[in-house]
């Protein structure tokens, strides 16, 4: 059903590439996406193995800090006595380390979730962010829990050669993009939610069938989602419980900046042409721009 093999990483955790080939051999047949699969290797950790693999496969009945906290309040009737006394994430654990079945999170590909995700046409919240900002943003993140203890530059090689957990980026992506006129898929993006965040709600309510907003709801929520506020509550930061897991960093923030290009500042020309030659390679083939998924970036 998997195909395994191991890479050469300066990540601090082993990693392994893993491909769905499906259970007739020829990939995941369960996905609206009809494409060559065999070139989909996801990069994870080795802790993904065959029996761990099995358990997500045998899944029965997902998004960033940001976009998670927004849909967890949707769903939960606005409850924001229970955001504001519990971590984000506790109330939405990941689905490949744990098997909580209602609101979960995900950084899997495609491919690799649950079929019955894609089966019983469950509700699936895609959140993308401009590569160079996710690069920026997970090097601080890894090097802030140790995870990383390389240079900038020697993270961008990897990432640019799929050498991160959760890599190839632009694969994982793009599938997405293309599913994204499914019923069961909200694609959105983390530039969107810091145009029009407002929109980005009304949308994302109508998508999981949840009460419409009054104005005062509205701007209490939107008031809650605020990054600034965010950051400066004990459960809408993580900062706090990932410093109890694991020796962090002493200037360690699991929430940043917050900004949209926040790389034209961090990232050198060099590393800023690398990761565009491999943004433009790879959407070539789908006739799809960056400018197209995320908007006009300044």
């Amino acid at each position: 059903m998997y195909a395994r093999r191991s890479i050469k990483s300066s990540v601090s955790v082993p990693l392994i590439q893993v491909q769905c080939k499906g259970p007739n051999g020829s990939g995941p047949e369960w996905l609206p996406l009809k494409q060559d699969w065999s070139n989909r290797w996801c990069t994870l950790p080795d802790r993904f193995t065959e029996e761990f693999s099995q358990r997500i496969y045998d899944f029965k009945r997902e998004t960033a800090m940001w976009m998670q906290e927004l849909a967890w309040l949707l769903l939960n009737d606005m409850n924001f006595e229970a955001a504001q006394s519990s971590y984000t994430m506790i109330r939405s654990p990941y689905l490949e380390y744990s098997n909580y079945p209602r609101f979960i999170k995900s950084h899997l590909p495609a491919q690799l979730l649950p079929p019955q995700f894609w089966k019983k046409g469950c509700k699936i919240i895609y959140l993308a962010r401009n590569p160079k900002d996710v690069v920026v943003s997970s090097f601080h993140f890894l090097t802030g829990l140790d995870f990383w203890r390389g240079s900038l530059d020697e993270f961008v090689d990897d990432f640019v050669a799929d050498k991160m957990a959760f890599t190839s980026y632009w694969a994982h992506v793009i599938d997405f993009y293309r599913m994204r006129n499914e019923e069961n898929v909200f694609f959105v993006t983390y530039e969107e939610m810091s145009r029009n965040l407002k929109d980005v709600v009304l949308r994302l309510s109508r998508f999981l069938d949840c009460k419409e907003l009054s104005e005062s709801e509205m701007d209490k929520l939107l008031t809650h989602l605020n990054f600034k506020n965010m950051k400066g509550r004990k459960f809408g930061n993580s900062t706090g419980l990932l410093s109890t897991l694991r020796k962090t960093k002493d200037d360690f923030n699991f929430m940043r900046r917050g900004i949209v290009g926040s790389y034209k500042d961090e990232l050198s020309p060099e590393n800023k042409d690398k990761i565009d030659k491999l943004t433009e390679r790879f959407l070539e083939e789908y006739g799809v721009t960056e400018s197209e998924i995320f908007g006009s970036i300044k």
